[in-house]
């Protein structure tokens, strides 16, 4: 693995700029100068993403970010070398296996640590990063084309690509661009290293090889790009004995990097990989035929990334017959025809570019992993749009040579297009309606897109909305006991007691095991002044979960409300060691203590109460509750 100068003269270079782009790529390039090319890939990254700030936390966010007390704590960057990405969580049944991406659990937790619960302090990091990838790729297209006008226009595309909204505007869709921080570099300085010399190239690119590693699983697949720009570049006369000899003598440090990290992964996860439990029953057969048809669709999304969704109704394919097999497994046999037929006419930067499009896909057909219904994510294509946007950049520039006019056209219309539908995409992750109103929209036969529209119209308040979309959930699948207990919370939240405890009811038939249900059913009864009821149902909650905050605090309320302060200042007192931060509960607990007489300590309760308080009107309401106490004798 030699890497003097002598070595650089076997590994030609591609052609220069105006060699292989006439006229058309010379002008461009005088015009986009590094400075102007990197301000205008810079500012068009922003515009475009600018509506992303101001949105609100979404999907796993809620688990992730604000569900997640590890993040609290400085201690959580060492943890996150030892420990799975939710290991927090004590939710085991909606949640696949874990991973292992030590690098993003110390992402957020440095953005925790800097943000709290500010959304925009955290959109504004992801948007960051995003713009320092994109700026990465301008440097790596520039290397391995040779032309500053496919670098700018290849780098401005990937800023601008709406399938990046979800790794860009989810915020815990971050993986994939911070993977992409050590990805390209671990790239251009292989590059650098086999063309230039200099053992510091090869050092640097295996760090950044390991460190991408840790951010996400996919960019393991890069010594599969490495390999392509070997045989790409290598002479006509050398065999291809001698070719694959190469490629294995510099892929080695790859390797053992490789095997680091799966030994590392292995230790903290015990398995390299997993099977979904939702897809444990489905045959492989069934897996292997939906693979061409999460391919075609993966394409699709790259050359038409319009009216994207989180969810699109997929479903694993039982038949050969099937349409959704034989079209897309047609279509791909055709494309790898043409590919063979063309393959002595397509020079090493279109070979590149397939390479850096099919490698960091392979990681995902694993579809074993996967629920049914997220087989194909958008965020999986961040990476491998690095290969698209570089293959459009150089056909374009070539179409310049014979049509000048029409590839300055269909420049401009790439560019505006996929600008308009990124920020247009932006809207739908801003919060959790719009998000699930575009999931029901694409796939309005799923139970489960119309289950989580319904909880995001809880959460907004919208509960006569939150009803409709729960009613049809339940009709879609009426064995689900979630369903019901959420549209028990609808119900209530309309004044509905009757049917909110007939449906929390209906949740505790079909399972018995749902604390949840049995909260909400006790917090029904406390409603309906059934105070023997709720502390049933209270009680049976922390008999199953004694650190359960929110039954604590129900149970304590209940029992002041029959009269029992000792028993309520008890739980209470336990409820807000459990959670110290619980303004609702140091509220209870305060007037606890003054219905004892405790005045010293209420008043304490209560301003602990108020320092919690966000919400103005509720916050003068405590104020009120405290002068009152602070005046009485």
């Amino acid at each position: 693995m030699k890497s003097s100068r002598t070595k650089k003269s076997s590994l030609p270079k591609t052609d220069s700029g105006s060699n292989q782009s006439g006229a058309f790529s010379l002008s461009a390039n005088e015009f986009f100068t590094e400075r102007r090319a990197l301000f205008l890939i810079i500012a068009g990254t922003w515009l475009v993403y600018a509506n992303s700030l101001s949105g609100a936390f979404v999907f796993d966010d809620t688990k992730q970010i604000v569900g997640n007390p590890q993040l609290h704590t400085w201690a959580n960057i060492v943890h996150a070398f030892t420990n799975d990405v939710w290991s927090f969580s004590t939710l085991t049944t909606d949640i696949p296996l874990p991973y292992y991406r030590p690098l993003f659990t110390i992402y957020l937790t440095l953005n925790y640590q800097a943000f709290g619960l500010w959304e925009p302090g955290w959109h504004l990091m992801n948007l960051l990063v995003h713009t320092v990838a994109t700026v990465l790729v301008y440097f790596l297209l520039k290397k391995l084309s040779g032309d500053q006008f496919i670098a700018f226009l290849g780098s401005l595309l990937f800023g601008l690509h709406p399938a990046h909204v979800e790794s860009v505007s989810w915020i815990s869709g971050i993986p994939d661009p911070l993977s992409a921080l050590f990805y390209v570099p671990a790239l251009l300085w292989y590059v650098r290293f086999r063309e230039d010399g200099g053992w510091q190239w090869l050092v640097a690119s295996l760090v950044a090889y390991g460190l991408s590693a840790l951010c996400k699983e996919t960019p393991l697949a890069l010594p599969l790009v490495l390999g392509v720009w070997e045989l790409s570049r290598a002479p006509s006369t050398t065999s291809w004995a001698d070719r694959l000899k190469n490629i294995i003598r510099q892929l080695i440090p790859y390797a053992l990097v490789a095997a680091g990290y799966l030994a590392l992964r292995f230790s903290v996860l015990g398995n390299i990989s997993w099977r979904h439990p939702f897809t444990a029953r489905v045959p492989d057969s069934d897996i292997w035929m939906t693979v061409p048809y999460v391919i075609v669709n993966y394409l699709k999304h790259l050359v038409a990334p319009f009216y994207l969704s989180l969810i699109y109704g997929i479903s694993f394919i039982t038949s050969a017959s099937d349409p959704r097999f034989f079209v897309p497994t047609g279509l791909l046999l055709v494309l790898s025809y043409v590919l063979w037929i063309y393959r002595k006419k397509l020079d090493a930067n279109i070979w590149l570019a397939l390479a850096l499009i099919v490698a960091p896909l392979l990681p995902v057909l694993n579809l074993r992993v996967f629920h049914y219904e997220y087989i194909i994510q958008d965020r999986y294509l961040y990476l491998p749009s690095i290969g698209f946007c570089y293959l459009v950049a150089t056909l374009i520039v070539r179409l310049s040579r014979t049509q000048l006019s029409l590839a300055g056209v269909l420049s401009a219309v790439i560019v505006l297009a996929f600008s308009i539908s990124t920020i247009l995409q932006n809207r739908v992750w801003h919060d959790s309606v719009a998000l699930w109103q575009r999931a029901v929209y694409t796939s309005p036969s799923s139970w489960s897109t119309h289950y989580n529209l319904g909880l995001a119209y809880i959460g907004a308040k919208q509960y006569a909305l939150a009803e409709t979309e729960l009613l049809e959930s339940r009709r879609l699948n009426p064995k689900q006991a979630v369903v019901y207990n959420n549209l028990a919370m609808a119900q209530a939240g309309l004044g509905n007691l009757d049917g909110a405890i007939a449906n929390s009811k209906s949740a505790l038939s079909l399972d018995s095991g749902l604390l949840e249900a049995h909260n909400n059913l006790g917090a029904f009864f406390y409603d309906r002044q059934d105070y023997s009821g709720a502390k049933q149902e209270f009680l049976t909650v922390l008999e199953r979960d004694p650190d359960s905050n929110s039954a604590r605090f129900n149970l304590g309320r209940t029992l002041a409300a029959m009269g029992d302060q000792a028993g309520a200042i008890q739980e209470l007192e336990r409820a807000v060691a459990i959670k110290p931060d619980d303004g609702e509960a140091h509220y209870q607990l305060g007037l606890s203590y003054r219905a004892v007489g405790r005045k010293s300590d209420a008043v304490r309760e209560i301003q602990q109460a108020l320092s919690y308080q966000h919400d103005p009107q509720t916050a003068r309401n405590i104020q009120q509750k405290l002068e009152e106490i602070e005046r009485a004798q």
